[in-house]
């Protein structure tokens, strides 16, 4: 990829932090859009959160994965670009297009991604041919990658991919003659987020949350990672990832919002965060808004009892596994919890000791 600019003094790339806003209200926009919610996130906490699924369930949720991601990036783009803008994008070719994806890819977490070949002259026998190394998640990235480039190129994409070396990939979409017919979109709901106070620290250079600073964007791998603990981080669309568990439900049953739960809260409760970063409460307004998962305004902690509310709250019942396992491995018991989701979007969580 162009060699990215790097903020001087957080490390993080400049185009990072120019088109996302972190807000006081615990809210991560891309470019401002209320439509364009993001979540800066471990990506092991979404990738294993979907794996855990599976293994609870029983079954390969790769296909909704993929379906889900591909109707949620067309659908985001599908809204972003003016008609005029995506004719450019046609004309100007599909190399430009790909590495465009590619690079967008890296600069968020998402893996090192580079254009093979393509074939594209409107023919039956058009393709793009992508290579991946380090997928956060393949089955997210081959979504999100035929949803881009069927907003852009307005024709039926279907991919493909094989195992090339170890955590690589090549995906091969192949792009049909028939003009692409979406016979539902998805259903968006109109955000309501409430005004918060919640100011980050920010970089005196790029306006940045100052604690992206613990951070480092190994672009040459498309790779985010925790300076100290590792951990791999992603940028990533709430839209997409609620759209997963949307259609999981719908096509699984509402058990899946339990194994979502679970999923998650064992993740956690078995050592994901280390016992020095979730001995106290005080950061964790913190650790939220920096997330972008929300605004916590209410959080109480003994070793009996969490009392946790998040304005703003995305991704619920994950979330809320997060902090019952939380809970969980701050105090090495087992425990119970009840939860909701307010009409304001509030998500309020009840965690105690298990009887």
């Amino acid at each position: 990829m162009a060699r990215a600019k790097i903020c001087p003094e957080c490390g993080v790339p400049l185009s990072v932090t120019k088109h996302h806003t972190w807000l006081p209200n615990g809210t991560i926009l891309e470019d401002g859009n209320l439509d364009h919610r993001m979540v800066f996130i471990e990506s092991e906490s979404l990738r294993d959160t979907f794996s855990g699924i599976e293994g609870i369930m029983g079954i390969s949720i790769a296909r909704i994965i993929i379906e889900s991601q591909r109707r949620s990036t067309y659908d985001s783009i599908d809204h972003a670009l003016p008609a005029p803008v995506k004719a450019i994008f046609r004309y100007v070719g599909t190399g430009l297009i790909s590495r465009y994806i590619a690079n967008i890819g890296r600069l968020t977490g998402r893996g090192d991604i580079e254009v093979v070949s393509f074939k594209r002259r409107k023919g039956e026998d058009d393709y793009i041919k992508l290579r991946i190394r380090e997928p956060f998640s393949l089955s997210h990235f081959s979504g999100n990658f035929v949803g881009a480039m069927e907003a852009v190129d307005g024709r039926e994409i279907e991919v493909t991919y094989v195992e090339t070396a170890p955590d690589e990939y090549e995906l091969t979409a192949r792009i049909s003659g028939h003009p692409l017919e979406l016979t539902e979109r998805l259903q968006r709901k109109a955000p309501r987020y409430k005004e918060g106070d919640f100011k980050l620290p920010r970089c005196g250079v790029c306006g940045g949350p100052g604690i992206l600073a613990d951070y480092v964007w190994l672009l040459d791998r498309g790779v985010i990672e925790n300076r100290e603990s590792k951990r791999r981080m992603v940028l990533v669309s709430t839209a997409t990832q609620e759209a997963i568990i949307d259609e999981l439900q719908a096509e699984l049953g509402d058990s899946i919002i339990q194994a979502a739960m679970e999923a998650q809260r064992s993740l956690v409760a078995t050592g994901f965060f280390s016992s020095e970063e979730i001995k106290g409460v005080d950061d964790f307004r913190t650790q939220f808004a920096y997330r972008g998962l929300g605004n916590l305004v209410e959080v109480e902690l003994d070793q009996d009892h969490l009392h946790f509310r998040l304005e703003n709250a995305c991704l619920h019942p994950m979330v809320a596994g997060l902090v019952q396992g939380l809970y969980e491995r701050a105090f090495g018991t087992e425990s119970e919890m009840e939860w909701e989701v307010t009409a304001d979007n509030d998500l309020v969580a009840e965690v105690s000791k298990k009887s």
